[in-house]
């Protein structure tokens, strides 16, 4: 893991406006070479989705893959829900929508026609043990397998953090949480929406400034 880890660092680093084409090529040699950095690379996030469900062995791999991430002191200090009920989805999505407009919220982004998870037909529920500091990092890997392997078998996601305002808001507490089933301390920390896609969004840049080795 290690390994990959530095090697997919190698590549975003070599991508700077300012290489050269021996960079360039080595750096597209090393995409096409090595199906994790593949993965990696070609991941965007989809806000358009196809209407079709997730076939239950792809969506299975994508939780077993989850699931093996690594956590502090392998605790597993995580909690997933895979949320496919439409009369649930359609609750949450209405609920939120209307959280967000009393509390003056996103109005940028809520208008006519919008979809909390862009109708995305699988929504992922991660929530974190709040008695445990090391959780949050935890269920951070824990997403990030989800979006490789997902990736990995062309199907889309995307992160959703302000979708947790609403759910552990009063009435989301109340009325949603609870069909969540999770253990006491455990709350919701951000959701992943995941479906075939049904757009492809070209990447976006990446500051390379952000990154420094010390040697």
């Amino acid at each position: 893991m290690k390994f990959i880890y530095l090697l997919a660092v190698a590549c975003l680093t070599f991508s700077s406006c300012n290489q050269t084409k021996e960079e360039k090529e080595s750096t597209l040699d090393c995409v096409q070479t090595n199906k994790t950095v593949e993965s990696i690379m070609n991941r965007r996030s989809i806000r358009s989705y196809q209407s079709e469900q997730i076939k239950a062995e792809q969506l299975d791999t994508i939780i077993q893959c989850a699931i093996n991430a690594p956590s502090a002191v392998n605790k597993q200090s995580w909690e997933v829900r895979v949320i496919q009920n439409p009369e649930l989805l359609k609750t949450i999505d209405e609920g939120f929508i209307k959280y967000a407009k009393e509390n003056n919220m996103y109005n940028s982004r809520i208008k006519d026609g919008f979809h909390v998870f862009y109708e995305a037909p699988t929504l992922i529920i991660v929530a974190n043990d709040t008695t445990n500091s090391s959780s949050q990092v935890d269920c951070g890997l824990l997403g990030q397998n989800v979006l490789l392997a997902a990736e990995s078998m062309d199907i889309g996601t995307c992160v959703i953090g302000y979708l947790i305002a609403y759910l552990n808001s009063p009435e989301g507490r109340e009325k949603i949480v609870p069909q969540f089933n999770l253990p006491s301390g455990y709350r919701p920390i951000y959701t992943i929406s995941m479906g075939y896609k049904n757009e492809r969004p070209d990447a976006r840049a990446r500051n390379q400034a952000k990154v420094q080795f010390i040697k």
